[in-house]
């Protein structure tokens, strides 16, 4: 009996230190795995090109001690970034999509631009260039938010200057470090990604406030929330120069009308607060006074035909008059005592009978507007 509780206990010593030196492999494992998953990835393409280049960029500014700036930025730093910010895009998970999807968004985001160059874009073979104004600016101006297309890679980024992606480890290897926003950016526009959006609401939403101001996107809710109300804390006298944001010319040089914040303004309009609807109407009106205004850049009555203005008063009435009509005679509500409209056909007679040429422009809303009026012509 003795034996064998002797044996008993020699097994149990036994299994015990098997469990123990099982408990310490797996530690091991783990720590062996969380020390390469932690390892920064090492690159060495065009490694050459890369080093030289970075040189000639430190001189693209005068020093501190005098020295004269001694390069340059053009086309070519660009078309040496463009693969390495694809490759390291791809390893933080950008995934591409097929020509068709990524010309798609950029229709969204920049409008149809890839055909045709206009005051606000260049083309170049590897790239195109979007103007935060126009190209009379300095397009590789890296305190400017111009954008730079690559419809190869399929993504967009600002001025890359390779000393902010690259650091060189050794003479023949380099980790590359994309600034978080570059990334969350693509990811948010190309692949949808909703944390990314989150992100680059609470990091940047100035980045984000550009795409629409400057650039004409107006597709997130989340981001012309951001815009829009920007529009109400400014002055008064300063709130018509939304009018600059909802009614474009495109690439094309084609009047385009961004709906979605016509609708924002409908929807964020009461009896007590129209700010925003009130600077439309007063942007219809600057529209047809051929009165300079300080407050616009290029003056509103100079930038449309007769018949584009036509066209947005039309757009402006859909959403003004139902409401001016709805709160009209509220108490202490502080509405005109005329609608845009009305005013409107006093100032152009035509009016009316353009927007039944253009047959409403579809719009069964605005054929009720104008058939239920009893306007004067």
């Amino acid at each position: 009996m003795k034996q064998l509780l002797n044996k008993f206990i020699i097994a149990l010593i036994v299994l015990m230190a098997s469990c123990q030196h099982q408990s310490k492999c797996a530690l091991s494992n783990t720590l062996d795995s969380a020390t390469i998953t932690q390892t920064e990835k090492l690159y060495d393409m065009n490694i050459d090109t890369i080093s030289s280049h970075m040189e000639l960029q430190d001189h693209i500014e005068a020093t501190e001690d005098g020295l004269p700036a001694t390069y340059t930025y053009n086309e070519v730093d660009v078309d040496i970034a463009m693969p390495i910010i694809a490759k390291g895009l791809a390893d933080q998970g950008y995934q591409t999509s097929t020509d068709t999807l990524f010309d798609k968004k950029v229709i969204d985001i920049f409008g149809n631009i890839f055909h045709m160059s206009n005051s606000k874009i260049k083309l170049h073979p590897h790239f195109t260039t979007v103007f935060q104004t126009d190209s009379s600016t300095d397009e590789f101006d890296y305190t400017i938010d111009n954008f730079f297309i690559s419809r190869e890679f399929k993504f967009i980024t600002w001025v890359p200057l390779l000393g902010d992606i690259i650091i060189f480890t050794d003479k023949s290897h380099y980790k590359m470090d994309l600034h978080p926003k570059l990334v969350s950016l693509n990811k948010y526009l190309f692949n949808n990604s909703q944390p990314d959006l989150a992100y680059l609401l609470q990091e940047d939403s100035m980045l984000l406030k550009t795409l629409v101001t400057s650039f004409g996107y107006t597709k997130e809710p989340k981001i012309n929330d951001l815009v829009m109300n920007d529009y109400l804390d400014m002055d008064d006298e300063r709130k018509p120069t939304i009018g600059n944001i909802i009614f474009v010319k495109n690439a094309l040089g084609v009047l385009e009308i961004k709906e979605e914040l016509l609708k924002w303004i409908f929807s964020h309009t009461a009896a007590y607060d129209h700010q925003l609807l009130d600077a439309l109407d007063k942007y219809a009106n600057m529209l047809y006074d051929n009165r300079p205004d300080e407050i616009f850049t290029e003056q509103p009555y100079q930038v449309f035909t007769l018949n584009e203005k036509r066209k947005i008063v039309a757009y402006i009435a859909i959403i003004y008059e139902p409401l001016f009509h709805k709160f009209l005679g509220e108490l202490n509500s502080n509405w005109p005592d005329f609608s845009v409209l009305e005013r409107i056909i006093q100032k152009d007679p035509g009016l009316r009978n353009y927007i039944r040429q253009q047959h409403y422009f579809s719009l069964e809303s605005l054929k009720k507007i104008i058939e239920s009026s009893d306007y004067d012509l």
